[in-house]
């Protein structure tokens, strides 16, 4: 079990953190990690079904397209292309096998989405109006902050 907590000065606009994304490239032991791309702005959006890295992830690493698929956004329907990869949580917990779309997402390398939070325990407070945020991986129940 590993949590990762943070706390903001004031209430914040988004819920940043740093994440590793790497191709989903099997890993074996006593060999090193592939190639991986390690952003400071990952912004977590419990209103997106799924993750998303931007196309300067994409080239940084060189991934393959895995399909195609259609994604309903604030600017309608598209098709994105997919990507498979892993996804390394600020807490070290690593994602396996996550097929993220790749979109021009403003000021993030990455927004984590549904998909991936699902998997953890996941708390927001805005206690004395300071933002709080805290997941844990793997999901127990409860988080105290």
């Amino acid at each position: 079990m590993s949590t990762f907590n943070k706390e903001y000065d004031g209430l914040a606009d988004a819920i940043i953190t740093n994440a590793i994304v790497m191709p989903a490239v099997e890993l074996k032991e006593g060999e090193g990690f592939p190639p991986y791309f390690y952003t400071d702005s990952s912004a977590w959006d419990t209103g997106a079904q799924f993750t998303f890295i931007s196309p300067r992830v994409v080239e940084a690493l060189g991934l393959t397209t895995y399909r195609e698929g259609d994604i309903m956004g604030i600017g309608g329907d598209q098709t994105a292309k997919t990507y498979m990869v892993h996804v390394g949580l600020p807490n070290g917990y690593l994602t396996h096998d996550v097929e993220v779309y790749c979109s021009d997402i403003d000021d993030y390398d990455m927004l984590i989405g549904m998909d991936i939070i699902t998997l953890t325990d996941f708390c927001i407070t805005n206690k004395d109006k300071k933002t709080k945020f805290a997941f844990r991986t793997p999901s127990e129940g409860g988080i105290d902050l």
